[in-house]
């Protein structure tokens, strides 16, 4: 299964992001990859941190690459460069940490950056739960679908698929991602108490015209306005109503 977003606009430029992409592409051409492999029954070291910007295969990569594009550029957008990387870094430790206590005694190795990419999704789950997405399946395509949903059906597949594995004493790294979007969802949590998203908002609305320009509350896209009242994303094809309380869904 495979989860696309449809829309979402963001406002800084995903340095970082763009950035992890060009490293994890770099890395393909290393040779001897398992000696940067993470694996449980070996010391730590520096492959707890540098087996996330490795992958397997040109396929893995282009894979993690489309997913960082789509979603992390608005992780990044909302929590600032600085917290992103501490989170980039986070996820994928944290990942193969899980990896480790569940699997104390494995030889078997792992690389990756689906740890991160899982703790990205549950932080964009709260983050942009309204934002249209389109869900793949290998003989069914579901359009519009509200990414809270689509989400919610992938952790669910990601837990079954753990669970049969756990069953057949197969080493796997769908732990990993379970508990990382977890915490994704956690950290996002915080984040608001904090008022981040509230943050962003009021300083883009400050950076425009007279304070003329509302975000979309589903998809962050900039809607020009005079008034307050009843508004239309014509990027997701969301109503909304809003006023001086704030944006409500219609």
């Amino acid at each position: 299964m495979f989860v696309f977003e449809k829309a979402n606009h963001n406002f800084r430029k995903p340095i970082l992001t763009l950035g992890f992409i060009l490293i994890t592409m770099l890395t393909l051409f290393f040779d001897n990859i398992d000696s940067y492999a993470f694996t449980p029954k070996k010391e730590f070291g520096f492959s707890i941190v540098g087996s996330i910007f490795f992958n397997t295969s040109f396929t893995e990569w282009l894979t993690n690459a489309i997913y960082l594009y789509m979603f992390a550029d608005n992780i990044e957008d909302v929590v600032g460069h600085f917290y992103f990387f501490i989170l980039f870094l986070f996820f994928g430790i944290l990942a193969n940490l899980t990896y480790f206590l569940f699997h104390t005694n494995s030889i078997i190795p792992v690389i990756g950056t689906s740890g991160v990419i899982s703790g990205i999704l549950g932080m964009y789950f709260v983050f942009f739960p309204n934002v249209k997405s389109t869900m793949v399946f290998e003989k069914a395509t579901f359009r519009d679908i509200p990414i809270f949903i689509s989400l919610s059906i992938w952790i669910l597949i990601q837990s079954y698929f753990y669970i049969v594995e756990l069953n057949n004493q197969v080493r796997s790294v769908y732990g990993g991602q379970v508990i990382t979007f977890l915490m994704g969802i956690i950290i996002a949590q915080i984040f608001i108490r904090y008022k981040f998203l509230d943050r962003l908002d009021h300083n883009i609305r400050l950076s425009t015209f007279i304070n003329k320009t509302v975000l979309c509350p589903s998809c962050s896209n900039p809607i020009p306005t005079e008034k307050y009242g009843r508004l239309h994303c014509s990027a997701c094809n969301t109503n909304f109503f809003f006023d001086r309380h704030g944006k409500k869904f219609l």
